[in-house]
Parts: C-alpha cells; structure tokens; sequence
C-alpha cells in the first residue's frame, strides 16, 4: 500500500513540474516591431537646420519604419544576448521661396549585437530592459529640377556608415508561454516607442 501512495505522489508531481521545467526552457526568442522616431530622423532634422538659414526648406515628407527583427538566445533567466536588425527610409521634397528644386530619399540599415535583461519573467507576463550598439548603412539620393519644376539632372547616389545605438529603458511584454505582444519606451534607432510581436521556443 505505502508502495502504491509513494508511486502515485510521484506520478503527480512528475505531471506538475512538466510546464514548470518547459517554461525553463524556453530560452530563444525572435521579435518583429515597429517604431516612432528613430535616431535617424534626429538626424536628418540637424542636416536641414544649415540649409533652412539660406531659405532652403524641405516638406512632403513621407516615413517607412523604423521596422525592427531581433533575436535572442537566453544564457540565464536574467540575461539575453542577441541581435537587431533596423531599417527604416524617408523621402522629401526640397523648396526655395516655395519653387521645388529637388527630391530626395534616404534610407538606414542597420545591424546591432545587443543584450536584454529579464527584470520579471512570468508566465503570462514580463519587465525588461535591453541595449543593443551597432553601426547603420546610410544610403542616400536626390533629384533636381529647373524653376519650371522640370527634372534636370540627378546628384547620383552615396553611401555612409556610422555608428549607432538603441536602448529600451522599460518593456512590458504579456500573452502567453509562446507568443507575446510588447511595448518599450527608450531611445535609438528602433524609435523613441515602440510596440511588436515575439514568439519564445
């Protein structure tokens, strides 16, 4: 009789630490976000405060991102390390006494190794912060046009690289043991707040 009870309370227990060792587990993660104002558009702005002086202004702008992918593997239940990927892109129109002289685009690619730390890990919830340092592609080109608004030439294309930066002060994730949505608020170049989707495996 003792025999059946000991086997039957280790039965139960074996059942009951099964979601307990699968949560443990789960220790990789891949995310998709999108974002508001990235370090980029900052950019940008203190390009254009030189030209402005001269009368040179530049409006119809239209934003593509920042859209984010990122990955991370975690090494301990505090810590993640990993990957992100940014790209994001703009184009505007350039006008001098309200004549258009140019049309431009640029966009930003970007690749950071990063680390994340799990503040609270729960099962349908968490609190987190994250830093990630990397360098961005920058590829710009622009267009010209004569005072009668006809295209004249083009400027061509260039590229730069320079180094860039995110960090996500607070994020909020919630759902289930697999699939959480989240929410961060930092600064960098996956945007001042931002908001996605991740899936844990």
């Amino acid at each position: 009789m003792k025999i059946k009870c000991l086997l039957a309370v280790l039965a139960i227990s074996s059942v009951l630490c099964v979601p307990a060792r699968a949560q443990e587990e789960t220790r990789h993660e891949i995310g998709i976000s999108y974002g508001t104002v990235p370090n980029s558009v900052w950019f940008d702005v203190l390009a254009d405060v030189v030209p402005a002086v001269f009368g040179y202004t530049y409006d119809n702008k239209q934003y593509v991102g920042p859209i984010g992918l990122e990955y991370y593997y975690h090494t301990s239940p505090l810590v993640g390390v990993g990957a992100v990927a940014v790209f994001s892109s703009n184009n505007d129109d350039g006008f001098s006494k309200e004549k258009l002289l140019s049309h431009r685009f640029k966009s930003y690619s970007t690749l950071m190794p990063s680390v994340k730390f799990n503040w609270l890990r729960k099962n349908k919830w968490g609190l987190y912060s994250k830093v990630a340092l990397g360098a961005t592609l920058a590829h710009y080109s622009e267009q010209n046009f004569d005072d009668s608004g006809r295209r004249v030439d083009d400027k061509g294309s260039s590229n730069d690289v320079f180094f860039n930066f995110h960090a996500s002060l607070i994020g909020v994730e919630a759902g289930g043991r697999n699939v959480r949505g989240f929410a961060e608020l930092g600064i960098g170049e996956q945007g001042i707040l931002l908001g996605g989707v991740r899936y844990k495996f």
